[in-house]
Formats: structure tokens, sequence, C-alpha cells
């Protein structure tokens, strides 16, 4: 992005958001304009006095915030609650510094994947005490009844949350309980200094717990949704949410955005094969920028190629393996040990351990039975 050298610094905010324009005029999504987005931006600064702080003393920060806009293609109008601009502490060197982050909202995010176009529509809620809720298995939207009318009070604390998304003829559903979500939440470096200092919590984990759990679970579905060639946006927005969060997701990589060797080998070969199960298997266990530098790591000009092979692997790994699933429970609920033997039969060892994950423990101990009888 452009240089703000501190003797070219302008006087005022409205100049600094300027020096965005160039970067985000040739990174926009059709339709945006920056000028709009500007005068957003000035308006949010305006309603705070630490933001506008934050903003006078960073404005390299407020730079990128704006182009950031651009990237993910979410408007900074208060009216759409798309995305905000929000203050973090972070460390550079051996001192902290506060600084302006964009951020996605649950709202924003479930725009950009349905303007994808790899899924038709999301819906995320929590779950509290008084609801009763029933997963109804792979496929099917589960079911959650509470009074709607009911205060938030009255209902009880929040004891998990679930997003449904359908994707052509499927519901994929994703569910986390709370301890999950705590999981996710103590690793916030806001809720972490209150804790260790004493405190009960701080942060946007205490002031709107329900939004950033719907965030969590829509972070977690992503994983599992088909993926084309637009996903480039979400994958974006879903790294700067978590960044924002102050923690750094569960890789398996060294860093983010980089991948191992061995990563690149096995993507590769399941292109190679036409695997698309192990396709399917492998991506899910990813964080978003792996998945996004292994679908770029190809010779310039072969790059969309191999992206559109790979989400169409994707996307069929996807049917075929809920279709398996679906047989297996299927037989393992009349006890067809002969239906569940036969299926196993060449499946890759990835695709097993996928859907023994993924289902009923009562069926995943059946086809742990049929396993054993198939090695014997």
């Amino acid at each position: 992005m452009t240089e703000l050298a501190s003797e070219q610094a302008p006087k005022s905010l409205t100049e600094v958001i300027r020096f965005a324009e160039p970067k985000f005029n040739k990174i926009k999504p059709s339709g945006m304009m920056f000028d709009k987005e500007a005068d957003f931006a000035i308006q949010i600064l305006r309603n705070s006095e630490y933001l506008m702080k934050v903003a006078s003393e960073s404005p390299h920060s407020l730079v990128n915030a704006v182009v950031n806009v651009a990237a993910i293609g979410l408007s900074l109008n208060p009216a759409s609650k798309e995305a905000y601009l929000i203050p973090r502490t972070v460390k550079n060197g051996n001192k902290w510094e506060s600084r302006i982050f964009l951020e996605p909202s649950y709202m924003g995010l479930c725009n950009i994947a349905t303007n994808t176009g790899s899924i038709e529509w999301i819906q995320a809620r929590v779950v509290r005490k008084s609801d009763t809720f029933t997963d109804n298995g792979v496929g099917l939207k589960p079911t959650h009844i509470y009074d709607a009318f009911a205060t938030d009070e009255t209902r009880g604390p929040i004891v998990g949350v679930y997003c449904v998304a359908k994707a052509g003829g499927d519901y994929l559903t994703t569910i986390m309980n709370k301890e999950k979500l705590e999981s996710i939440r103590g690793r916030s470096e806001t809720w972490k200094k209150s804790i260790k200092e004493g405190g009960n919590g701080a942060g946007t984990w205490l002031t709107d717990e329900e939004e950033m759990s719907k965030k969590a679970v829509i972070r977690q579905a992503f994983k599992t949704w088909p993926k084309n060639y637009q996903i480039g946006r979400m994958e974006e927005a879903i790294h700067m949410s978590n960044e924002n969060e102050g923690f750094e997701p569960l890789l398996t990589t060294p860093t983010m955005n980089s991948y191992t060797a061995e990563q690149k080998a096995y993507y590769d070969k399941c292109i190679s094969n036409s695997d698309a199960l192990c396709m399917y298997c492998f991506l899910t266990t990813l964080d978003e920028g792996v998945r996004t530098a292994l679908h770029n790591s190809f010779e310039k000009g072969s790059i969309t190629k191999f992206k559109a092979i790979a989400a169409k692997l994707e996307s069929d790994g996807r049917h075929k393996l809920t279709d398996i699933q679906l047989a297996m429970e299927d037989a393992a609920e009349t006890g067809d040990d002969l239906a569940v033997k036969e299926l196993l039969t060449d499946m890759p060892q990835e695709a097993i351990d996928y859907i023994k994950a993924n289902t009923e423990d009562d069926v995943r101990h059946f086809i742990d039975e049929c396993l054993s009888e198939v090695a014997a």
C-alpha cells in the first residue's frame, strides 16, 4: 500500500483516507464506490472519540482498514451492519500500539458467502439453556424449538451455536457446544488479558457474546462448504476476523498462508488422480489461508484452471461422501454389516476417518466392528 512518510502525513483524517484510493479502486468489487466508503469511515470515526484518537496516532492502519473494505467487498455503511472499524492493541517489537482494523460482522460473513454462489443461504443461531435442540443428521436441518418472543434472560445462557447452509439439495449443518466456544473465546488476547489481571473477561466476547458465537460457527462451517473461484473474499474476511480476535487459528502448518512440502505433494496428487474424496477430506483439515496458498501454488497462467479443478473435486467429494455416510448410517441402523463392508471396500482411510468423526457413536462403533472383520 501507499507509504505515509511522517514528513508527508496529511493534517486531516479525510486526507489520510485518500491514500487508500488507488489500491481500493484496483481491487474493489463492481458497484463499490471509494468516496462513499470514505465518507462512512469518517462518520464512524467522528462517532467515537477513542477511534478518532487511534486513527490519528496510526494513520497507516486506517488506510489499511479502508483498503480491506475493497478486499472483502463489505461496506462500512452503518445501516447495512456488514463491517466495522475497530481499535485493537498489538505488539510492535517491545511495545504495544493501538491500531485500526476492519472487522466483518456476522451479517457481513453471511452476505459474502451467499454472494460467491457456493451456497444459497445461511443462518446461524445460538441455543440457550431452555431451548430444545435436536441434530437430525447429515444432510438434514436440525430441529430447534424455542420461544422467539422470550427474553434472553428467560431462555437462559448460551449453551451452543449452530449454522445451516443450503448448498444445492443439501443442508450443511455445523454445531458448536459451549466448551468449543469457550475454547475459541479463551484464545482472544483481550479476554486472556482480562482473566490474567483478575477480571471476568473483556472485549466483544463479553459485550456481544451472541454475535461472536455466530461468527465462530460460520468460520468453522466455511471449511466444509463447496468452494468456487469467487471464494477468495470470504477467505480473506475470515482471516481478518480470526486476526482481530487476537488468536492464532489452529493450523496444520507453521505459519499463516503457507503450506508444507508434504501438503503440496498431497494436494497435487489428489488433482493428478482426480481423487475427489481425498481432496475434500484433506481441504477440510486446513486453515483458510493455507487453502488459498495451495490454490495459488501453480505457475502463472494456470492458477485459474487448477483452482477450478480443485473446486470441482472438493464439491464432488463432499456430495459423494455425504451419500456414503447416509448409506452407512442407514445400514448401521438395520444391522446390515455386509452393506457397510461393501461401502468400506477401496474407501481411502481419510474418508473413513472423516465419516467416523462426523457421525453418531453407535454408527462409529458399528463401522469399527465391520473394519475389524474386514481386516481379519
